[in-house]
């Protein structure tokens, strides 16, 4: 994929969150504490994606362009989870962040061009922002033994995403398909990763 050149800093403003509604995790800190091991998983995900036009080659001559079938964007991403287990570890500070269970959604920032309603436009940036964290108790069986994962996951891919008829018209891109778009590429990336939780993303 050839290098993107320079974007404008257009924020989409209207992208919701994803948080799942059953974390039993303390947003803010706090929960189950003292000297004991922990389990810490974090994961940072980074996109950059053009917009391509898939076209009928058999409507081709030597005169004649040929005809857009349909666009979409073709979306290189870059995704990292690590996965931890502090052993006899003791979290607690002055804010209410630094003691006990902890759960940090990751937030993504969607950089594009200008000249669209809210959606992708024709290139563009999806960054984290802020990792996603989460710690809390390890998970142990009957005889003691930690279950919880550990180690490091990085990969790096391609996927297509945001298929459209026809040649791009920014009536077909805007704010409203952004977060299943989005979703998709989480969706692959949890089977890149294993441990990537695409509910831990605040879209």
């Amino acid at each position: 994929m050839p290098p993107l050149g320079p974007i404008s800093p257009v924020v989409n403003p209207s992208i919701t969150s994803m948080n799942p509604g059953n974390n039993t995790l303390n947003a803010s800190g706090g929960g189950t504490s003292g000297v004991q091991d922990w389990y810490v998983h974090i994961q940072t995900v980074d996109l950059m994606y053009l917009r391509n036009n898939q076209y009928n080659a058999t409507a081709s001559s030597t005169i004649d362009a040929p005809a857009v079938e349909s666009n979409y964007l073709d979306v290189r991403y870059n995704v990292q989870t690590i996965d931890e287990i502090y052993y006899g570890a003791f979290f607690s500070g002055a804010t209410s962040d630094a003691g006990g269970e902890l759960y940090k959604p990751q937030t993504l920032e969607l950089i594009t061009t200008v000249g669209t309603s809210g959606g992708f436009g024709t290139k563009g940036v999806v960054n984290t922002s802020t990792v996603g964290y989460i710690r809390r108790k390890v998970r142990k069986d009957a005889a003691g033994n930690i279950l919880d994962p550990t180690g490091i996951c990085t990969q790096s891919g391609n996927v297509i995403i945001d298929q459209s008829p026809g040649a791009y018209e920014t009536t077909y891109d805007t704010s409203a398909q952004v977060n299943s778009n989005i979703l998709q590429v989480m969706g692959v990336l949890a089977t890149e990763c294993p441990t990537f939780k695409a509910s831990l993303v605040d879209l």
